[in-house]
């Protein structure tokens, strides 16, 4: 495998080969042989879910006190949960661009609504490709349509058709339920043997939308998010459970993510696409793997980026040079010796009335931020303290002065770095019936 880590021991290796650790009656691999049973993997299934609009602090293994999510609980119970993940924006185009190809913002040029990838940009589905994995794709996300070029890499793309039920709250993009149909339909046709890459995209929660026995957590609006959560985990644990029905999941690694968060009231917004402070790009991160482990806890700072070039390691697949995210293995394996990495974060577009033009840089406890206007000037700026002020309630832009200055020239040198011309094609015409669909979400024209 390429990447830190030492040759497996013979008996682990067999047991691997065998199938016998996915079993629920064996012991759980400890952390000290964990970096030999992932090297132990030959080429895993890879499942990336991500689940949009999803802030982490809201989800059971995060440490929320309602049951939104058991099923990932469950995940986090016997694989590795990353506490602190940061998106590279607040809205869905820009921050799948940088997950996808692992390329910040002001590389992929994927910033405004008519940008999309260009076909000289590489991604994560075509590494897969090229390294012999079949690659699927099922997505509900009207940004994500092959028309923005998301579609690069996958021999099959499906956004599927229909709604959700009367009974949801909304039905503007398929729901969790179509997501899963189709996705059975892909692996009814997969062959048996060959590896596979498979990425599902689920809108339920940006819609607040749930069948009405999942509204259990209040009549608000953070009672029917919190609904919607708990719907799509138990989406989550049916497609684990048939994944184990067919004989796949002792060879599956599973992740679940997010494209970005959503704010309830902090720095005085509700929703996302309207800045980039932490409450809307503080995402989840977790990984199952096809055996049970030590739970693992990763505290330090990480970012979307990073994810990418993760899966494609745990595949054994070499992480191309153009990615500028790095590996999440050794983090995996020493979390105590993870150092907090830099994480940039980008809002080009208003997409909305009240939202603001903002750049973003969080680094171990601090988080600066600054507004920008067309030609690019800063004008309002924040800086934040995290460990005392996780809300970024009180800005400290003009006493912590140093501090700022050091933040805002990391930002600007950060900033600085040429777009790659190649990796992104701009003024696409959008589709009537698409731009109506997003219009109806309060995204405009």
């Amino acid at each position: 495998m390429n990447g830190p880590f030492a040759a497996p021991g013979a008996i682990l290796g067999a047991l691997l080969l065998s199938g016998v650790l996915g079993c629920s009656d064996v012991e759980p691999i400890l952390a000290a042989d964990l970096a030999a049973a992932l090297e132990g993997l030959d080429h895993p299934n890879v499942v990336f879910i991500v689940c949009d609009t999803t802030r982490a602090d809201w989800l059971t293994p995060y440490g929320s006190g309602q049951n939104t999510s058991p099923e990932l609980a469950r995940w986090a119970e016997r694989g590795v949960l990353f506490e602190n993940v940061r998106a590279q924006s607040s809205w869905t185009k820009t921050s799948m661009a940088s997950l996808m190809t692992s390329l910040w913002p002001n590389t992929s040029g994927v910033v405004l609504r008519r940008d999309g990838l260009g076909d000289g940009a590489l991604t994560l589905a075509e590494a897969f490709q090229a390294a012999g994995y079949a690659t699927y794709a099922v997505q509900s996300n009207g940004w994500l349509e092959q028309t923005f070029g998301f579609h690069q890499g996958f021999d099959h793309y499906r956004f599927p058709r229909g709604g959700g039920n009367a009974a949801m709250r909304t039905s503007i993009w398929p729901h969790a339920d179509n997501i899963y149909r189709e996705t059975m339909r892909l692996l009814d046709e997969h062959p048996a043997r060959e590896p596979f890459f498979l990425y599902l995209h689920l809108m339920d929660v940006h819609e607040y939308a749930a069948p009405p026995e999942f509204h259990v957590f209040g009549s608000d609006s953070a009672g029917a998010y919190r609904a919607a959560i708990r719907w799509v985990d138990q989406v989550v644990e049916r497609l684990r459970e048939n994944l184990d029905e067919r004989g796949l999941l002792d060879r599956t690694i599973l992740v679940f993510g997010a494209d970005h968060g959503e704010a309830f009231g902090e720095n005085q917004r509700q929703g996302h696409a309207k800045n980039v402070f932490s409450a809307v790009v503080h995402v989840p991160l977790i990984v199952r793997f096809p055996f049970a482990a030590e739970p693992i806890r990763v505290i330090a700072q990480v970012r979307n980026l990073d994810i990418a070039p993760t899966l494609l390691e745990l595949a054994d697949i070499a992480v191309p040079d153009a990615f500028e995210g790095r590996s999440l293995l050794d983090s995996i394996v020493d979390p105590a010796g993870a150092e907090d990495r830099p994480s940039f974060a980008s809002l080009d577009e208003k997409l909305f009335p009240d939202a603001w033009l903002q750049k973003s840089l969080a680094e171990k406890r601090w988080s600066y931020a600054g507004n920008f206007d067309d030609e690019g000037g800063i004008g309002r700026e924040f800086l934040f303290d995290r460990q005392v002020d996780p809300r970024e309630d009180v800005n400290l832009i003009d006493v912590e002065i140093e501090e700022a200055a050091r933040m805002r020239a990391l930002l600007d040198a950060h900033m600085a770095a040429p777009t790659r011309p190649e990796a992104s094609e701009s003024d696409i015409r959008i589709n009537p019936a698409l731009a109506d669909k997003l219009r109806a979400l309060g995204y405009g024209s």
